[in-house]
């Protein structure tokens, strides 16, 4: 893989685009994620002062932190509410992540970015690879429900995603994850060989 590459890794809900980055990560790539920068955001003052003047308390702990499940129940029932969190956060993510990708110890090496809304919010031109990993519908439901999920909120969450077909259309590579880990590794292997 050149060291310029810098690979999005997008797909559905349960399909198991984690699992596939860090596979990408252990073939050398640098791993950003955005969720975990989407998590420092949400306790940073100034995304927490913004929380509270939209929604009040009602999304506040104890301790004055986000709670993201009673965030999550807002902008998933309320497309004007998850449109606002959009604004809000996808600048500052995409900021982060080009800071992170421009780091000088970065050019040793290529880079995988986990962008769960990678076509929704507009593929940047820095991404040279685009990554979508599916998986049938019952396996995804089945991964869900391991962590907490009802049917309904995966198709709550899938509801605000671009249809399936055209994000693989969007696609470089299309991984399907239905079987073993061993199996998703040759896939993630064969995805490399085709990149070098």
């Amino acid at each position: 893989m050149k060291n310029d590459t810098v690979m999005a890794v997008t797909g559905e809900p349960g399909a198991g685009k984690s699992t596939v980055s860090r596979l990408f990560e252990e073939l050398g790539g640098f791993l950003i994620d955005a969720d975990r920068i989407v998590a420092g955001l949400w306790r940073s003052p100034e995304i927490i002062d913004a929380a509270f003047q939209r929604w009040g308390k009602d999304v506040m702990d104890e301790e004055g932190h986000i709670r993201h499940a009673s965030v999550a129940k807002i902008i998933f029932s309320d497309r004007g509410e998850y449109a606002w969190v959009t604004a809000l956060l996808h600048p500052l993510v995409r900021k982060e992540i080009q800071s992170r990708i421009a780091q000088p110890d970065r050019k040793k090496t290529w880079t995988i970015v986990e962008i769960p809304l990678l076509f929704e919010s507009g593929a940047p031109s820095w991404v040279t690879v685009k990554v979508f990993v599916t998986a049938s519908r019952a396996v995804r439901l089945e991964r869900c429900r391991s962590r907490g999920w009802s049917d309904a909120d995966l198709a709550e969450r899938e509801s605000f995603f671009m249809d399936s077909e055209k994000r693989m259309a969007l696609s470089d590579f299309v991984i399907r994850n239905e079987g073993s880990l061993e199996a998703l590794k040759t896939l993630v292997e064969e995805v490399c060989a085709k990149c070098t």
